[in-house]
């Protein structure tokens, strides 16, 4: 059974329907639907009542009244751990919440991109490009970017958070006198708050920042999602990562080895590209959101929504002790041949239909890095869904390598990719993913900021490239390799602690902390 059919789903819920009091009366239950279980760290193809609890706990703390039983009128049970959305989706006190999610697809203040959608052109770079892993040399590498500039740096970002970032803009403008002009998602905290305000202070003029508000009434319903800066209107840095400590960890694990570094950061992909056209196009847009939003700001508009913070295992933010020992990966300076096609990708302008192709056009591999790809049965998320189906179909070909890494704790993620058509064998799961990229065939690389949800891949602000050459792809195949042999794990295999929504004013139980959603899944 490769799909849970649509007959099952329905002779699945006719029994969670009659039966809704008994499971919803089991110790944290949420909510229950059809779905494949995980019985011993192995997925069951086979039609079931899946529970979700707000917590799960062992056997050991539970008296024999409140263990959940086995089956349900001939049907399996498996009691899950809901996963951070899925708490917003059952738990009713969050319900404002999840009609804010449900109902940002429907944008009132419709996006336009430029005249002739200039971001559909490809380009042929000449100049080598930089590629970098994070949290490697992701650091380092930027650093260098930002000491280069001689007179202007434009950049869109969505998190803007690290202080030691803020200070080398500082002295780099004080040095040349940059023009500095920074567009900034609107969901700020209170370090990024006081960023923006010393660098207002310290560089007055020369630093023009715009906050591009996001919500279900504006062009970008959920995030203003880019991590793109372009220097002295000729080059670009262009990454899965914010400028956050996460992201961008201040560490040189080759110029100064450190034991433990890999847990400091987050796996992010960079890279640099120096050539005038494609740097001038990102320039365009960065200033035509600029523009839009600056002629937006009398408009009327609700806020958008506030996430909960969630009490996040340590485990979790340290990875695995095994990761320690890894050899970093140095940046690298790459051109195979005379010249290198690039695609430049944005959403919600080209990226959709751009990467879809792409991928449909893949002949023996793809490996993708993603933070998290969740399925999407909206009817909105139509493009999105199809695209996954048609990758679910590859994960079954015998002629085709399909791998698959994405962050810790995506076991019900991946469950319901599984039950909607994927073959479960090509996922692995690693702790601190952030990376958003694709390698297809070997030969062409795909670096970006588009994580792979409805809103991910079709409504909020990203930016990517396509690269097309093979030494520049090889890079990028060889730390996504290493991840998987060294630092991956099959899913479904540890059942520990788990991220759960965090009560208002209530200490983090033993082995976890606090922490903001934003800062968790990173975005």
């Amino acid at each position: 059974m490769r799909k849970l059919s649509q007959v099952d789903r329905h002779r699945v819920q006719a029994v969670i329907d009659r039966n809704r009091e008994l499971l919803l009366s089991i110790p944290n239950a949420l909510g229950a639907e059809p779905g494949f279980p995980i019985v011993q760290g192995k997925l069951l193809r086979e039609p079931a009542i899946i529970l979700y609890v707000a917590s799960k706990l062992p056997r050991a703390r539970l008296l024999p009244e409140d263990f959940a039983p086995g089956e349900v009128e001939g049907v399996r049970l498996d009691v899950m751990q809901a996963d951070p959305w899925k708490q917003i989706e059952l738990n009713p006190g969050l319900r404002a919440l999840q009609e804010e999610i449900e109902t940002a697809a429907a944008a009132t203040i419709p996006y336009e991109g430029l005249p002739d959608d200039p971001i559909d052109a490809s380009f042929e770079i000449s100049k080598p490009i930089l590629c970098a892993v994070g949290p490697d040399q992701g650091w380092i590498v930027l650093r260098d970017f930002l000491v280069g500039t001689r007179n202007t740096l434009n950049v869109a970002m969505y998190d803007f958070s690290a202080d030691y970032i803020s200070n080398t803009l500082i002295e780099v403008v004080r040095a040349n006198d940059v023009k500095v002009e920074l567009t900034l998602d609107d969901g700020i905290k209170d370090t990024e708050r006081d960023i923006q305000e010393r660098l207002e202070q310290k560089l007055g003029d020369l630093y023009d920042a715009e906050v591009i508000r996001c919500a279900k009434s504006r062009r970008f319903p959920s995030a203003y999602h880019p991590k793109v800066a372009v220097q002295d209107h000729k080059r670009f840095w262009l990454s899965s990562g914010n400028w956050s400590p996460n992201s961008q960890p201040d560490i040189d694990p080759i110029g100064h080895p450190a034991g433990g570094w890999f847990s400091k950061g987050n796996r992010e992909w960079h890279v640099v590209v120096e050539d005038v056209a494609l740097a001038r196009l990102f320039e365009r847009y960065i200033a035509h959101d600029k523009r839009e939003s600056e002629s937006d700001a009398a408009l009327a508009g609700e806020e958008r929504p506030a996430f909960p913070d969630l009490f996040v295992p340590l485990g979790d933010l340290l990875g695995d002790a095994a990761l320690a020992a890894a050899d970093p990966v140095a940046p690298e300076k790459i051109l195979s041949g005379q010249s290198a096609r690039v695609r430049p990708l944005l959403s919600p302008d080209n990226y959709a239909r751009r990467i879809s192709e792409w991928i449909r056009g893949a002949q023996k591999s793809l490996d993708l890095q993603y933070s998290y790809i969740n399925y999407s049965e909206r009817a909105e998320d139509e493009d999105f869904k199809a695209l996954l189906d048609d990758i679910g179909k590859l994960s079954w070909k015998d002629d085709f390598t399909l791998r698959i890494i994405v962050g810790s704790g995506a076991d019900d993620a991946i469950r319901l990719l599984a039950q909607n058509g994927f073959n479960e064998a090509v996922f692995k799961v690693q702790s601190k993913i952030h990376n958003k990229g694709i390698v297809r065939d070997g030969t062409e690389v795909l670096v970006s900021s588009q994580n792979w949800s409805g809103d991910g891949f079709l409504r909020n602000r990203d930016a990517g490239l396509i690269i097309e050459d093979r030494e520049v792809a090889q890079y990028f195949a060889g730390v996504f390799d290493e991840d998987w042999k060294t630092r991956a794990r099959p899913p479904f295999e540890t059942a520990g602690l788990a991220a759960v929504i965090a009560p208002d004013n209530a200490p983090p139980p033993a082995g976890m902390v606090r922490m903001s959603w934003s800062d968790f899944f990173g975005d």
